[in-house]
């Protein structure tokens, strides 16, 4: 495992580790009540990853990587559960090629969590309406994480990114699935 790799899951240990434990998501995604709320939050944490990487879109497709947009499959699943989606904030434009990357490992990261999340839906015979945001790459989710991977690792090891950019990014991404996911403390 690269250096950046080993100092960024450092780095958000503590926090992924709280969204994994506190946030509850694929309880709150098998309970169709709480169902279309959770959605929702998703919608709002991709929205924002989307706009805030924007300017950087061209970078990644420079390395030959296209970051996922989410966020249509997830209005589609919203739809599908008659949910209205939550109000669109547009989120800020970072200001680093690191931080957009950073930003980027959360979210690609989050598909291998909503891959095992939906299998063992599918095994326990629970409706996956409004889940297709979950698997979207299907059996390519493992392929095109490490192919982020060696993108993460090739600009920061080239100089096209920096390490402590990609940290802050993705220390930055989690604080909002963190503040997005993790319901408030009654």
């Amino acid at each position: 495992m690269s250096p950046v790799v080993q100092s960024l899951r450092a780095a958000t240990a503590d926090i992924h580790s709280a969204i994994e434990t506190e946030a509850d998501v694929e309880r709150r995604l098998r309970n169709l009540a709480e169902r279309p709320e959770m959605v929702g939050q998703f919608l709002v944490l991709h929205r924002a990853v989307e706009d805030a990487i924007a300017p950087w879109r061209s970078a990644f497709g420079a390395e030959g990587y296209e970051p996922d947009r989410r966020s249509p499959l997830i209005l589609a699943g919203l739809d599908a559960l008659g949910a209205r989606p939550p109000e669109h904030r547009s989120a800020a434009a970072l200001p680093t090629y690191g931080e957009a990357i950073g930003w980027v490992y959360v979210v690609e990261g989050s598909m291998l969590g909503g891959r095992v999340m939906r299998k063992g839906m599918i095994r326990d015979s629970i409706p996956l309406t409004g889940l297709e945001f979950l698997d979207p790459w299907g059996d390519e989710t493992g392929s095109r994480w490490r192919a982020f991977m060696t993108l993460m690792e090739t600009v920061c090891a080239s100089g096209r990114a920096m390490q402590d950019d990609i940290l802050k990014g993705g220390t930055d991404a989690f604080d909002l699935a963190f503040r997005l996911l993790v319901p408030p403390a009654r």
